[in-house]
């Protein structure tokens, strides 16, 4: 979950750059950071502070830096605890070798058990100093020859930079899995891990692949692709990020769950011919040219929640054979596949690592692919077939909103695509079309009228913000609104919850609630709401505590402690109701108990490790 940004000649002291920089990163991983600085010469200078990107600052801001090569990293920890030891970059024993490291090596172990055997001695316990000492053990008298030897030694994952202190001018970058990419221009460098970065900076970026390493010497590079030198193209930076910033809100999180509705607005733009009421959406067209009647979906727990979702809408639309997978399993397991089914990737992060193990996997055998992603040029973006962009613009805080909205917006498409051109008696009418795409138009409305009753919601979250477990009973389309809820409200509040089924509540929940938890119980006026309604009276015949979240009238007030109102809509759309309402109240709550709701604790963005 580390990130590089790095900076080569032109501007002599720019350290206020890296730290603007490093804070466009800070989202990946801050447990530390760090800026080094040195010169043709070699004269060296290192400054590295735990946690925030704020630390860093003001242990810099007296520094009068006049340097050529600036690079600055992030941290978050995978291998032993949060210290400046433990922090990059690491050197080797002679102190000529200094590496930056993205991501992991799994065999580390094994290899410094053999380095120790060979008497090398080691500073720290990450993985990373194993490469310096590696590189040592295999010096050449050729930087880049030299890491092309350390490279097949390595197993699993990295973005590497490596200097030398007799090489002063030499920089040897290496990307294999993590991502990475770098500008160039009259002598000037750029490389970093995040195009986001980058972005008002250069309009332009080269885009590494896996095995690629870059050779900077002097004012010049090239490139070596699977050990064959090459050249790339430099592609446009495809992406808007003039929102990135937080504007008058107290949190990113709370500015993100507010961009919703503009943001399915947004999307209509690019997927729906309001006019003529058909779907135009370029990958929808792709799909055209296969015979798909399976789908599995392949994602990670907020964005695997979204496709648990999906599969409710294609099984009871379009009647298919829909399974949904968790990424960091399906490696492990063993699939009869047939040129009918269609493996769709989804990530919020997009550079989740076991999504994009398992997207490797699904290619290796010749699969169908298709992938909702939200940043043009990442990996996932890279590797599939047919693609459809979220334009969900960047999400900044480290848990998702407004991805996982969109998402479900994106899926919902595709429900209708696979529900009107499958070719059944039970395909989509025309009339049933409009009906859908219809109710789908007023969504973005219906949300701002939610957004708009905040602080109706702000008034329930000072009531039950100090309970310490959270019980989520709901049923069909807003189970996976339960799951996705109460992940939300442990990603940023640490509280305790569950999500079950209501229906499951005999078996044993029910043992499990006492009035010290806030059972919550969406029950939208849907063909569910009187199961719902025994649900919620079977918690309340023991006096126990109920939130309800309803548009019904039929249920009473004093059959609940708490009670959301919420605008009424069709059955098919609630989710999109109840998600944004639970995603303010888990705002809410993080914020009454003073947590630090942007960067959660022991969390990043991307996750490296499988």
């Amino acid at each position: 979950m580390c990130w590089i940004f790095g900076y080569k000649w032109v501007k002599k002291n720019a350290q206020n750059i890296l730290l603007n920089w490093l804070r466009k990163l800070e989202y990946r991983g801050y447990d530390s950071a760090w800026i080094a600085v040195w010169n043709e010469k070699w004269d060296f200078s290192i400054v590295k502070a735990k946690w925030k990107i704020s630390n860093l600052a003001s242990e810099i801001e007296n520094e009068k830096w006049d340097f050529n090569f600036w690079i600055s990293h992030t941290r978050w920890a995978t291998h032993w605890w949060v210290a400046l030891e433990n922090c990059h970059p690491h050197t080797d024993s002679k102190w000529k070798f200094t590496i930056v490291h993205n991501w992991i090596i799994e065999n580390f172990s094994k290899l410094k058990k053999d380095l120790v055997e060979k008497w090398y001695k080691f500073y720290g316990e990450t993985d990373t100093e194993v490469i310096a000492k590696l590189l040592e053990e295999n010096f050449d008298w050729d930087l880049f020859i030299t890491v092309e030897k350390v490279l097949p030694k390595l197993e699993w994952a990295f973005a590497l930079l490596v200097m030398h202190k007799d090489f002063p001018w030499d920089i040897v970058w290496v990307k294999y899995w993590s991502p990475l990419v770098f500008w160039e221009q009259k002598w000037e460098f750029y490389f970093s891990s995040d195009i986001w970065a980058l972005w008002g900076v250069i309009e332009n970026v080269i885009y590494l692949e896996d095995w690629d390493l870059v050779f900077v010497k002097w004012d010049e590079f090239i490139i070596k692709s699977e050990w064959k030198l090459t050249q790339k193209p430099f592609e446009k930076i495809d992406i808007d990020l003039t929102v990135a910033e937080k504007w008058d809100f107290k949190h990113f999180m709370l500015k993100e769950i507010f961009e919703q509705p503009e943001i399915l607005r947004r999307l209509y733009w690019w997927r729906i011919d309001w006019e003529e009421n058909k779907l135009v959406a370029n990958a929808l067209q792709e799909l055209e040219h296969l015979s798909i009647k399976k789908i599995t979906f392949v994602a990670c727990w907020t964005s695997y929640h979204a496709w648990l979702l999906g599969a409710y809408w294609l099984e009871n639309f379009a009647w298919m054979d829909v399974k949904v997978e968790v990424a960091s399993e399906f490696i492990f397991k063993n699939f009869n596949v047939s040129k009918d089914r269609l493996f769709i990737f989804i990530s919020q992060s997009w550079e989740t690592a076991d999504t994009i193990e398992a997207l490797k996997l699904v290619k290796e055998r010749w699969w169908n692919t298709f992938w909702i992603v939200n940043v043009v040029g990442s990996t996932i973006s890279r590797m599939t077939d047919t693609w459809m962009f979220l334009r969900a613009w960047t999400e900044v805080w480290v848990a998702s909103t407004k991805a996982f909205t969109a998402q479900c917006w994106i899926i919902f498409l595709l429900a209708l695509y696979f529900w009107k051109n499958k070719n059944s008696e039970k395909n989509l009418s025309h009339k049933e079309f409009l009906e859908k795409i219809s109710d789908l138009k007023k969504i973005p409305n219906i949300l701002e009228k939610i957004l708009w009753d905040f602080e109706k919601i702000k008034n329930i979250s000072k009531k039950i913000f100090k309970y310490q477990n959270f019980f989520f009973l709901w049923r069909h389309y807003q189970l996976p609104i339960a799951y996705e809820s109460s992940l939300k409200l442990k990603e940023i509040s640490y509280l305790h919850s569950e999500a079950y089924p209501a229906g499951e509540l005999k078996h044993w929940p029910l043992a499990l609630i006492d009035e010290d938890f806030i059972s919550v119980i969406f029950a939208p006026n849907d063909s569910f709401l009187n199961q719902n309604i025994s649900a919620m009276q079977e918690i309340k015949a023991r006096k126990w505590k109920v939130l309800l979240i309803s548009d019904s009238d039929e249920i009473e007030d004093f059959w609940a402690d708490f009670t959301i109102k919420i605008p009424e809509i069709s059955e098919d759309f609630y989710p999109f109701l109840t998600t944004i309402v639970w995603q303010l109240l888990s705002y809410e709550i993080a914020d009454l108990l003073w947590k630090d709701i942007d960067k959660p604790r022991n969390l990043a963005k991307s996750v490296t490790v499988k």
